[in-house]
């Protein structure tokens, strides 16, 4: 039997498969995917066509197919379900976990929705229920509601009665929670301290009080600076009055830090909201085009700018030759500064705390780098026009250039951030386009100034 160890699909497998399902071969095929991990399958059907991917999808049976289809990218996973009846999906259903279903019913219309919600068994309706009012970049949006909780009065024995009872249910456990009367959240223990003490011990004596928590409607990124910053394997939710509700597990984390990569990396790129296995011309246009078109006027803008000064470029034509420099420069610099703060807000290495301390420490840095680039293109330009004086006034231009590019893309996620905005919309064209019309400016200007001052 061939064991696929990892989710590279090469071409030689997908022509076997794609012949097998040309001859509508299903003992064959279903033999080949039933060898295969749900990732791998999951990483197959993306590679193959419309009709290749629900025929091959078709042979799952419900518990396969809803691993499978959460292993699936978003796109490709809507196309899916799209093609499926309602009995299908409510089967798959039935057998994900709770967070799983949520965000699968969550994605399917109004409509569609209620029908497989009524459609479904009333314990996983009532999961359902209580998942799908969370926005879904909320920690009440990445839980699940499988979880294993005693309560503090309880014993080492019960404890473990209760784990065995819900051995089926919840996977990749870790902890239990520890519980009140009233089902707020007091404690934690590890299963390695629980199999270490005698059964009739209270686990109120050896659990840990101080458990970190996070309450359901806390934006997922934050959610991941809690997780890195105390390396926790999961982490419990609770509502507003700290009962225990749910728990995020480290795969859903990974999950998270992947969209939240992508995303930001979408944003300061200027791509909104395209995923990478998107197929749809239309979607990627619509994705791409504002940027586009924020960046033309953008452009038409410093065409403006030139404009103005035309009797200074008439006057010494060499001056247009630096311009890919001064703009390049301008634009390299904002984004340099920009990415390293939009990286560390993302990280939680930079905080609204040391604001100030930030942007000191980001001017300082352009300005060292500002000379040291600044003197480079002022000599080049003083021995190629022959006046080191002009090429002393590009020095000067050069460094203020790179100064305000780098106050500019490092002040600018962090204003962002404090108006609850996403920091990397500042980032890519914005940045780019904003340094490019000031470059001119100050080059220009100060060029201006210098050949009226000599004239």
């Amino acid at each position: 039997m061939t064991v696929f160890k990892d989710r590279i699909v090469d071409n030689k497998l997908l022509d076997e498969v794609k012949d097998l399902i040309h001859q509508e071969n299903n003992v064959a095929l279903k033999r080949l995917v039933d060898q295969m991990r749900p990732a791998d399958v999951a990483d197959l059907i993306e590679h193959l066509s419309g009709d290749e991917r629900l025929f091959i999808f078709r042979l799952l049976d419900p518990d396969g197919a809803g691993e499978v289809l959460v292993e699936i990218e978003p796109p490709v996973q809507e196309r899916i379900v799209k093609d499926l009846d309602n009995k299908a999906i409510s089967q798959i259903v039935e057998e994900l976990d709770s967070d799983d279903a949520a965000d699968l019913v969550g994605d399917l219309p109004a409509e569609r929705a209620r029908e497989v919600i009524e459609s479904v068994g009333d314990e996983v309706s009532g999961e359902l229920e209580k998942l799908l009012p969370y926005p879904d970049d909320t920690a009440g949006g990445k839980m699940a509601l499988e979880f294993v909780a005693v309560k503090a009065d309880a014993t080492v024995r019960d404890a473990i009665e209760s784990i065995r009872e819900k051995r089926e249910e919840v996977e990749n456990l870790y902890y239990i929670w520890v519980t009140d009367a009233f089902e707020r959240l007091v404690g934690v223990i590890s299963l390695k301290d629980l199999v270490l003490e005698p059964p009739d011990k209270e686990i109120s004596e050896i659990m840990n009080p101080e458990v970190i928590s996070v309450i359901a409607k806390t934006d997922q990124e934050e959610v991941v600076n809690l997780v890195r910053k105390y390396d926790l394997v999961n982490i419990p939710v609770v509502d507003d009055f700290h009962r225990l509700v749910g728990r995020i597990t480290h795969d859903d984390i990974i999950d998270v830090i992947e969209d939240e990569t992508d995303e930001d990396f979408s944003l300061m790129a200027g791509v909104i909201d395209q995923e990478i296995t998107e197929e749809s011309t239309i979607k990627i246009s619509r994705a791409r085009l504002p940027w586009l078109v924020a960046a033309l006027f953008g452009g038409v803008f410093a065409a403006f700018v030139i404009n103005q000064f035309a009797a200074s470029l008439e006057e010494v034509i060499a001056l247009t030759f630096f311009f890919p420099v001064i703009m390049a420069m301008g634009g390299n610099t904002g984004i340099q500064a920009s990415t390293v703060v939009v990286r560390g807000l993302a990280t939680g290495d930079i905080s609204l705390v040391n604001t100030g301390k930030r942007l000191w420490m980001e001017m300082r840095v352009a300005l060292i780098n500002g000379i040291i680039c600044g003197l480079i293109l002022g000599l080049i330009v003083g021995f190629w026009l022959g006046d080191y004086r002009l090429g002393f006034i590009i020095t000067v231009a050069l460094i203020l250039i790179i100064l305000i590019a780098g106050l500019i893309g490092s002040a600018v996620p962090l204003a962002l951030k404090k108006l609850n905005i996403d920091p990397a919309l500042a980032a890519g064209p914005f940045v780019t386009t904003s340094n490019d019309i000031l470059s001119l400016f100050i080059y220009l200007g100060l060029v201006t100034i210098f050949l009226r001052a000599t004239a």
